[in-house]
């Protein structure tokens, strides 16, 4: 009993020293708290379509990631040309709907995909093997953000959602 005298006393003790303390501000003068500043972006996408190859998991230190190719076909649809991309899979459900064109792309079955692709960058590479080997070519990189739909053979296997609204950053 004499401990929870000894409590009680120090408790006294500190009740009567926080009188002393000054009085605390009222919570309607206090200062705001700032929010945080909100980052803004200029956006690149680029819409298409093209053909899927080369479907390939990277294993990096930090991690693995879904990587493929995309034929992108552009100009007269009599006889399209092509602009490869090398593009990183971005995102749960495009990794996804990539891993399920594994066997078709690996049976040379043609995959056409609608795409949106972001972060695009050009980078120069070297061929080290064939008959152009020692010569530079481009090479256009992205990141893959949203498939819309994907057709194997004739077959349509996949189509999104059409989104309820359509607010554009334009």
């Amino acid at each position: 009993m004499s401990t929870a005298s000894k409590t009680t006393t120090a408790k006294t003790k500190k009740s009567s020293a926080s009188k002393q303390a000054p009085v605390p501000v009222p919570a309607e003068s206090a200062v705001p708290a700032q929010p945080k500043p909100q980052s803004s972006y200029f956006n690149l996408h680029i819409d298409g379509l093209g053909y899927l190859s080369n479907i390939r998991e990277i294993n990096t230190a930090t991690g693995s990631f879904l990587s493929c190719t995309i034929n992108a076909l552009h100009g007269s649809t009599d006889k399209p040309d092509y602009t490869r991309f090398d593009v990183t899979v971005s995102g749960k459900q495009t990794s996804s709907l990539i891993s399920r064109c594994q066997n078709a792309v690996n049976e040379e079955k043609k995959v056409l995909i609608g795409f949106k692709l972001s972060n695009l960058t050009a980078d120069v590479f070297t061929l080290t093997k064939g008959e152009h080997a020692g010569e530079s070519r481009a090479s256009l990189r992205a990141r893959l953000i949203k498939i819309s739909f994907i057709k194997v053979g004739q077959n349509m296997v996949y189509k999104a959602e059409k989104p309820e609204s359509t607010d554009s950053a334009y």
